[in-house]
């Protein structure tokens, strides 16, 4: 599976490096009879910032159980092959941005396109656009989808590649996650509203705000590894296996 994590920085390298640890602590079938191995899995920082690297330095080799490796440059989608090589999955963190409405290094823009690219060119590939309840997100990812849709149009799309790419709701206040919408604030109820006009699905999977999400990468782990029975965790396992459902893993 290709994963990449696109948006305006708001939780794209927190969801990219939990759902790499995620894959790697997964068999690789879990309908075997038998033990199966776990799956193998490059986390590619594609962001200047480095996020995903000062993790994985942070971690400082934990078990090696996700390879972290640089490749900021807008050749991803060329580089695909390579990247690839011996890995189960690949994982890609962009440069936060868009480019508008404030305008950032047109070379990042290139990199989150070449990402794009190489994701939608695969019939396993997913991008996933992380974004808050927050009315600054919503307008932000307006601008994303225009980048998403000439993507689209690109003559190396597989099939099925607008259903490929979808939004993921992020850092909602946990007052929203008992299910009650009395309880649930205007601006998620707002926020579910808006995303329903977009051109992209919103996964079913919610990442809530939750201390785990904060903790975690302090010492340098994924929150399945930090606290595999909290509801973080949980909730970083059922985004996973929405995601290899959407890449036609769990059919």
């Amino acid at each position: 599976m290709i994963l990449v994590f696109v948006g305006k920085s708001s939780g794209k390298t927190t969801n990219a490096v939990n759902v790499s640890t995620a894959l790697a602590q997964r068999p690789m079938s879990l309908r075997a009879k038998r033990a199966q191995r776990l799956r193998r899995v490059r986390l590619v920082n594609a962001d200047p910032q480095g996020s995903a690297s000062e993790w994985a330095a942070q971690r400082g080799g934990v078990g090696d159980l996700v390879e972290v490796i640089d490749h900021i440059a807008p050749t991803i989608h060329k580089d695909l092959p390579e990247l690839l090589a011996g890995v189960d999955d690949l994982v890609i963190d962009c440069p936060a941005g868009t480019g508008r409405p404030l305008p950032i290094p047109d070379g990042r823009i290139q990199i989150t396109r070449s990402a794009i690219l190489a994701a939608l060119s695969e019939d396993n590939g997913v991008v996933v656009v992380p974004m808050t309840p927050s009315p600054w997100d919503l307008w932000a990812g307006d601008d994303l989808v225009e980048v998403i849709e000439e993507a689209w149009t690109f003559d190396g799309a597989a099939p099925g590649a607008r259903s490929r790419t979808v939004l993921l709701l992020n850092r909602v206040s946990t007052r929203a996650a008992s299910g009650d919408p009395k309880r649930t604030p205007l601006i998620v109820r707002a926020a579910r509203s808006r995303l329903a006009a977009s051109p992209l699905p919103v996964l079913h999977t919610v990442i809530h705000d939750r201390q785990d999400y904060v903790q975690a990468p302090v010492h340098g782990l994924g929150v399945t590894e930090y606290a595999p029975r909290g509801s973080a965790a949980d909730e970083v396992r059922a985004l996973t296996e929405e995601l290899l459902t959407l890449a036609g893993e769990n059919r």
